[in-house]
């Protein structure tokens, strides 16, 4: 998630040192705040045109063209919008909104480099500009820097307490340094923040799964489906969760709602293939998913196992000798899953002529 700075107000810039005076005129400053209340209206043309007016008012002010970069952003003209904010930091290096939405930008066309030099210099310009932290942490996890992702969204949730999308992509970094418990304080306070939604609950869930709390995680699971009902990985989830409590049924049924919502994700065909194994091997639906799996993807080593394991269960042992040879020979497979599969095979009776 890339965010954007706000812009219900008017943005100051620091002022230079100096002996205190009068407040001098800005120029810009009645368009600038015109363009704002446009942008809030949903008048972007309008809003484009007092920016540009702020900017031929007062040339040197990045505000301006700052804001046509959010305006452009809105547009979805990336280029025009990029330009505007290159524009901003040109006229100060130090305005921290302009380097965020630049590094932001950056980091949305996979250059990470560049966005992490963006950021790393908005956050020098305002080291407590939330966003820059948080973006920077987006980065980190781009180059799987997990642990430095960490660091950076630790900051953000210090300056911005009351964001669960903070929360939420905390706890996924301590996730994948393996810190379950620091994962689940982060999404427990992303769950308190936004009890209603169906991502967080989902992140939450998954979590709790993979600590073994698989109860619990069942409950915040089926409340994320609730949530949202076409959240395909909070279906995903559940699925997985009812396998591991041993309920195959009802992991057969929530998994059967996610492969609906996205009939060509390989990996969910393969879970739902692994369900149906589980409540009914020799059902005639539970080859056909199977099969289905291996077409979407004849490297997914779980579909192709099970689908042996069915073929087996039909007597059909030629066909399962090939499906596990097959698995055994995808990359990754461990020796005693190697072993598994042929001890599986060692147990196929091929059926009779004229029966499956």
């Amino acid at each position: 998630m890339l965010n954007l700075a706000a812009v219900a107000a008017v943005i100051m810039l620091a002022q230079g040192g100096g002996p205190p005076g009068p407040p001098k005129a800005n120029p810009a400053a009645a368009h600038l705040e015109r363009g704002q209340k446009l942008i809030q209206s949903g008048d972007l043309t309008g809003a484009l045109e007092a920016f540009d007016a702020a900017a031929k008012a007062d040339p040197k002010d990045p505000r301006a063209y700052y804001l046509r970069g959010v305006v452009l952003e809105k547009r979805h003209d990336l280029v025009g919008a990029e330009r505007a904010y290159r524009e901003a930091v040109g006229r100060n290096g130090r305005f921290a909104p302009a380097r965020n939405n630049l590094g932001a930008m950056l980091l949305g066309k996979g250059e990470t480099v560049a966005a992490e030099k963006e950021l790393q210099a908005a956050i020098n310009g305002d080291p407590k500009y939330a966003d820059a932290h948080f973006n920077l942490g987006l980065v980190r996890d781009a180059q799987g820097k997990p642990a430095e992702a960490v660091k950076s969204y630790r900051e953000a949730a210090r300056l911005r307490p009351a964001d669960a999308s903070v929360h939420v992509n905390l706890g996924a970094a301590l996730h994948k340094i393996g810190d379950l418990d620091g994962a689940v304080t982060e999404l427990r306070q992303a769950a308190r923040l936004a009890p209603q939604d169906a991502t967080v609950l989902t992140n939450l869930g998954l979590v709790l799964s993979d600590k073994k709390a698989y109860d619990e995680a069942r409950d915040v699971l089926d409340k994320a489906t609730k949530a949202d009902p076409k959240l395909a990985a909070a279906w995903t989830g559940l699925g997985r969760v009812e396998m591991r409590r041993k309920q195959p049924a009802a992991a057969a049924d929530a998994l059967a709602r996610a492969r609906k919502l996205e009939p060509k994700n390989a990996t969910i065909a393969a879970d739902y293939c692994r369900a149906l194994t589980d409540k009914d091997i020799k059902a005639k639906s539970t080859q056909e998913e199977c099969r289905a799996a291996v077409s979407l993807d004849g490297s997914n080593a779980l579909a192709r196992y099970e689908l042996g394991k069915v073929l087996v269960a039909h007597g059909d042992c030629a066909a399962a000798n090939s499906e596990l040879d097959k698995f055994t020979a995808l990359a990754g497979v461990k020796p005693d899953a190697k072993a598994k599969a042929q001890e599986i095979l060692k147990t196929c009776t091929p059926s009779k002529p004229g029966k499956k």
